[in-house]
């Protein structure tokens, strides 16, 4: 039986993962480093808490488990102070790229060609000029987390030369579910509608954003297809590979709600870089069928009673 191993399994991406592996017949295995008794979790799913940064905890759950697929969600947060902010955000760095390490070191030692995919971010372009980005485009990270990203894909493909992985990075843009977390832009937007926050929707509409914002289906499925693909890929764009606009969203929103009125914004726009995912829908039938205005429909029963 094929095997699946999810680590950051309660997020977003790894309860949905969880349920179109089960849905295809794997057997699931999450990594967590939380308490289940507060979570909503994914029925049919083996919890396991470990700690990560322990490379003989990581490598013995490995054995046991022998996963043929691997997909590395997980990053470890840290929370400091502006006191000490240099030292503990470097500390975020070193942390997150040993968790990465000691999991692909683990993959390598398991010596069964696993397919492990690594969950990049379009941060790690987010110092870049361009406004379309693809797999040849240079990673110019800025901030500690893009750059964490950054070191482990380099890692991650100095491994895929021993042939005992098969690596691929998977540059994930923007994508929202019902199961996003609260502190991400398109989740706060629906609060506020939902709290009536008047102040906050005029601030986010002043600052007319736009960029590249995918449903979390779409970029999951993405994820599942290519853990499936025998091709070798070192890194692949998953994105909407178009530009929408949050006022658009907002003004959607609006319509329903009738909250209150936006005013036109004259400013200039807010632009967030696209991903071009022509490698996507080539190398593994790469598909966007959900979009943000989907996921209103989907939040609005929940957002507007």
């Amino acid at each position: 039986m094929k095997k699946v191993l999810i680590t950051g399994a309660l997020g977003q991406d790894g309860k949905i993962l969880s349920k179109l592996y089960l849905s295809r017949n794997f057997r699931v295995y999450g990594l967590i480093k939380c308490n289940l008794k507060k979570r909503k979790i994914v029925k049919g799913v083996s919890y396991k808490n470990i700690n990560l940064e322990s490379r003989k905890q990581v490598l013995n759950y490995l054995i046991k488990v022998k996963p043929t697929h691997i997909i590395h969600l997980a990053s470890n947060n840290v929370t400091y102070s502006k006191r000490i902010i240099k030292d503990v955000k470097k500390k975020y760095l070193d942390k997150n790229f040993l968790i990465t390490k000691n999991l692909v070191d683990a993959t390598v030692e398991l010596n069964k060609n696993v397919k492990f995919i690594f969950a990049g971010s379009s941060l790690m372009y987010e110092n870049t000029n361009k406004i379309k980005i693809n797999e040849k485009t240079k990673f110019t990270p800025s901030s500690n987390y893009a750059k964490y990203k950054c070191i482990s894909h380099d890692y991650l493909m100095n491994k895929n030369k021993t042939k005992k992985i098969i690596g691929t990075t998977a540059i994930l843009f923007n994508h929202d579910s019902i199961e996003r977390a609260k502190n991400f832009l398109i989740p706060k937007i629906f609060d506020a509608f939902k709290l009536k926050n008047k102040k906050y929707l005029k601030k986010i509409y002043s600052y007319n954003i736009s960029g590249d914002f995918s449903h979390a289906h779409d970029i999951c499925h993405g994820i599942y297809k290519l853990s499936l693909t025998k091709k070798k890929i070192d890194k692949i764009i998953l994105s909407s590979g178009k530009r929408t606009h949050i006022n658009d969203v907002i003004d959607y929103l609006n319509k329903y709600s009738n909250l209150c009125s936006f005013k036109k914004i004259n400013k200039k726009e807010n632009v967030k870089p696209i991903g071009l995912n022509l490698l996507a829908r080539k190398a593994i039938n790469y598909k966007s069928k959900k979009n943000l205005l989907t996921l209103v429909d989907e939040y609005k029963k929940h957002i507007l009673n």
